[in-house]
């Protein structure tokens, strides 16, 4: 029986490190693939960049539609897109400061906290963001892991690409002009 709290609509208003720290985050099978082209990530990017620029205390990502499903799971019914988006910058910053040793606990701490969880009952690491069926997979291989993946098999996948080779390139454009050794401030 649902207890009468977990009848009520409730409303949280949580920075994305927040939620991709505190739950696994899964697109409902039904949900649409990873659709964003290059002008929406870019657009995401630059709209961080300047809030980063202008020292601004908060910047407004959008809203965000979940579903809780279990403890520390969400189903995420709106949203989507800027999160995926998120987990893939975050990737690109975690894959940058990998070339340096001394960046090594900058590198886990981002994996840990908000692109990965451990799995105690399959004693495995899982991604902390589970696209729909058609991405998941893919997703996982190409932004979660880094690791060498199949060509891409449906449209999405080739936006996934996109996306980390854009994200890639941004952070390697915002941190060229400081020294090598300041690129994890």
């Amino acid at each position: 029986m649902m207890t009468e709290s977990k009848r009520q609509i409730g409303f949280e208003q949580l920075g994305i490190g927040s939620v991709l720290a505190r739950h696994t985050l899964r697109i409902p099978l039904n949900q649409r693939e990873y659709s964003w082209t290059a002008r929406e990530v870019g657009a995401l990017f630059h709209d961080l960049a300047s809030a980063i620029d202008a020292n601004a205390p908060e910047y407004f990502l959008g809203t965000v539609v979940a579903i809780p499903v279990k403890e520390g799971v969400l189903e995420i019914v709106d949203g989507q897109q800027r999160l995926a988006t998120t987990a893939i910058l975050l990737a690109a910053i975690k894959n940058c400061l990998a070339v340096r040793e001394a960046d090594k606990l900058l590198v886990e701490d981002i994996e840990n906290k908000f692109l990965t969880t451990i799995d105690r009952e399959a004693r495995e690491r899982v991604p902390r963001i589970s696209l729909n069926v058609t991405d998941a997979a893919y997703f996982n291989l190409r932004v979660m892991q880094r690791g060498a993946v199949t060509p891409p098999s449906a449209s999405s996948h080739s936006l996934i690409d996109q996306a980390a080779e854009l994200a890639a390139k941004h952070v390697r454009d915002v941190v060229a002009p400081h020294d090598a050794k300041n690129h994890g401030d």
